[in-house]
């Protein structure tokens, strides 16, 4: 299945997007919606309105089989009313000190219920933010939320060893019963490392945070291109790996450890194939 990451919203002053990125596990991002709006003027929108039609647009065109994988800032009642409203999985890192129900624990903060499940497997996962390996155990349970008694959810506790770091709570609407299912729901929010990097390549490389427009309209066009440049990158990543090395490192070659281990191919393609076309025009204009 593929797995569809938060709905992000990044703020430009008077200015926001609301963007859906699709991916698979092990897979490059592709662009599924993006939404631009403004919360001033005769234009002024809300960003929960805009959620709710991405939602229903997802819903008649994709249907069922993507999960939706979001950050703490989701971790609410409405995400449960409207993700099961729509009949979409989710994935939502749920904040410690949110109540959850379990069927003999009875109600309890979320940090206080997980403290009754022991772990059931564990393993040596990379942490590829920090670049280290780390020893992790997991655990789940399902429970309810106490304004959906109803619906039947599942608590993924995943916790590190050597307690460096906090446990992570992930709660998702899939039924979890078995150490391969736990295993899949914390690769699938740990995949999410993948869209941040793409979201932060979009505020800073094509500067979406940045228009210098005074009219509305005129900021969506120019928005609609990036845009387009943004899907066009992420193809070109997704779709043809080999050249993209090849063109790399022809026209973005970069020397030192640092540079050769950082995890950088959206900027540097960027920059080699600004480089590429530069040398393209010197060429001509030669001739």
């Amino acid at each position: 299945g593929y797995y569809s990451p938060p709905n992000k919203r990044i703020c430009v002053p008077g200015y926001h997007w609301t963007s859906t990125l699709l991916s698979a596990l092990g897979e490059s991002v592709s662009v599924c919606q993006m939404s631009w709006w403004t919360t001033r003027g005769k234009y002024k929108e809300y960003g929960r309105n805009i959620i709710f039609r991405m939602l229903e647009k997802l819903q008649k065109q994709v249907g069922k089989g993507i999960l939706h994988v979001l950050d703490r800032g989701y971790a609410n009642e409405w995400t449960i009313e409207w993700f099961t409203n729509f009949e979409q999985d989710f994935l939502v890192r749920w904040k410690k000190n949110h109540l959850l129900i379990h069927s003999t624990k009875g109600k309890k903060q979320t940090h206080l219920l997980a403290r009754s499940f022991k772990a059931r497997s564990k393993k040596i996962a990379l942490d590829s933010q920090r670049k280290i390996l780390k020893s992790i155990s997991i655990a789940w349970a399902q429970v309810q939320h106490p304004s959906f008694e109803d619906i039947n959810l599942s608590l993924v506790i995943v916790r590190d060893t050597k307690n460096y770091q906090s446990p992570l709570y992930l709660l998702t609407s899939l039924p979890v019963e078995s150490a391969k299912e736990a295993w899949e729901i914390c690769h699938s929010y740990m995949h999410r490392w993948n869209i941040e990097q793409a979201f932060r390549f979009a505020k800073t490389e094509l500067a979406i945070e940045s228009p210098r427009l005074w009219f509305f309209e005129n900021t969506l066009k120019l928005l609609a291109i990036v845009t387009l440049i943004y899907d066009f990158l992420m193809k070109l990543i997704r779709n043809w790996p080999s050249i993209i090395k090849i063109i790399i490192k022809q026209y973005a070659h970069r020397t030192g450890n640092r540079c050769q281990n950082a995890l950088t191919p959206i900027y540097r393609l960027r920059t080699a194939i600004q480089n590429m076309l530069w040398c393209y025009f010197a060429m001509q204009n030669s001739g």
